[in-house]
């Protein structure tokens, strides 16, 4: 997958991170899909047990169905979650609030990277 390089990216940072002062504490799953829109794969970010595995889980907060290709290129800057979403090229299901938050981490790594 051409996004596998964003994803241990991510779970780098989580391991780098200090768990007393994390600010997102929900488990989102992320559903990538190739161009015509088929499951490619599934991935768990948990942020409470700062953790990112390959599979599904019922106990997510949220649910997110984007192209590999697209978020290959959130993580490369090239785009933004905001972007697919007012194009139509993502979809989120469940917590909104939660789904801020992890929004509020892609735009702070826009900024300082």
């Amino acid at each position: 997958m051409q996004s596998d390089e964003i994803i241990e990216k991510i779970r780098n940072k989580l391991k780098e991170s200090d768990p007393s002062k994390r600010t997102c504490m929900s488990i989102f799953q992320f559903n990538f899909t190739d161009a015509e829109g088929k499951l490619i794969k599934s991935m768990v970010f948990d942020f409470k047990e700062l953790n990112i595995y390959e599979g599904t889980t019922d106990s997510a907060d949220t649910k997110i169905k984007v192209s590999d290709e697209d978020f290959f290129k959130i993580g490369c800057k090239q785009t933004t979650f905001d972007q697919l979403l007012a194009e139509n090229k993502a979809q989120v299901e469940g917590d909104e609030e939660a789904f801020h938050q992890l929004l509020e981490k892609f735009r702070l790594n826009l900024k300082t990277e």
